[in-house]
């Protein structure tokens, strides 16, 4: 009995010097950056004395909402594009992919992606394909109008839905998160926001797409159709990427909010107002990988100390 506490006692000091030393080696591919973002801390800090330049994380476990690592999570910022993520799950309660849409005056915006007109007929599906590939605002503004008649009534049903989520801090009054006067969010409530989108498998199919195509009929009855490309460079380029959606303005900085799901777990990470937004998400997933692993080992040491050696990922 004694010797088994002995044994236990030099495996939990092993742990602990593995913790203070880990370092994450899942293969994934460098991001070349310039003056990436320095975090202060890996636990959770409360935004007092933040800079608004200071860069807002939120890291959960999508599975249980567990934190993990956070950072100015509530400090109230522009959300940019991120926006969309609500704009699509607002729209989607009344409307259905293969409804036919006739723009209005709606879609004549600055900053139009798409070049949308009033008369041209799409579907909804080309829509959604539209806002969340290349995040194109007058499709924002198109599902909102097809979706509650006005935008001003689109918006109201935004910040509705968000407090049924519990996003009590933030205000929305675009669809397309162009910048607006007292328009803002927080990590944390887009984390609720994300774990919402990431059960609707409708839109999950297209924050998901690197590439697809949009068709519609313009008001001469002539079809047209173009290849967009998503803006969230991310998909592809870190292992088990399931999306979700970028955001950029001058007031905002780089906005993104990553979904992924790995054998060690699922994560979902907001990242609000970074220099460089993909080095940034990949250091924290790295670390909120690395903090999974090393649950999942402590877990398993509970019920036999033997189970470390079976714990391959613990010393990776």
């Amino acid at each position: 009995m004694k010797r088994k506490k002995i044994i236990l006692m030099s495996l939990i000091w092993v742990i602990a010097f593995i913790i203070n030393t880990l370092s994450l080696t899942y293969p994934s591919r460098s991001i070349s950056a310039t003056q990436p973002t320095v975090y202060q801390s890996t636990v959770k800090q409360s935004n007092e004395d933040k800079s608004l330049n200071t860069p807002s994380y939120y890291l959960i476990n999508a599975q249980n909402q567990d934190i993990l690592l956070a950072q100015n999570e509530t400090l109230q910022r522009a959300p940019a594009s991120t926006v969309k993520l609500l704009t699509g799950l607002v729209a989607m309660q009344t409307l259905h992919e293969e409804d036919v849409v006739t723009l209005g005056n709606e879609v004549v915006i600055e900053n139009s992606t798409l070049g949308l007109k009033p008369g041209d007929t799409l579907l909804v599906k080309d829509l959604l394909t539209a806002l969340y590939l290349p995040s194109s605002n007058d499709a924002a503004v198109a599902l909102a109008v097809a979706a509650k008649g006005s935008l001003p009534a689109f918006v109201e049903a935004m910040n509705q839905y968000a407090l049924q989520l519990g996003c009590n801090s933030s205000r929305f009054q675009t669809p397309n998160g162009l910048p607006a006067l007292d328009q803002y969010s927080t990590a944390q409530d887009l984390s609720k926001i994300a774990i919402d989108f990431i059960h609707n498998k409708t839109l999950m199919q297209y924050v998901e797409k690197e590439e697809g195509k949009v068709e519609w009929t313009g008001s001469n009855g002539l079809k047209k159709s173009i290849i967009v490309n998503n803006t969230n460079e991310f998909l592809g380029l870190y292992p088990g990427v399931q999306g979700l959606k970028t955001g950029t303005t001058t007031e905002a900085g780089q906005c993104l909010v990553t979904y992924i799901t790995r054998m060690d777990g699922d994560l979902i990470l907001v990242l609000l107002g970074s220099e460089n937004r993909y080095k940034d998400t990949q250091n924290l997933l790295d670390r909120g990988i690395s903090t999974l692993r090393t649950q999942a080992a402590l877990r398993n040491i509970g019920s036999s100390p033997e189970s470390m050696i079976q714990t391959p990922g613990f010393f990776q």
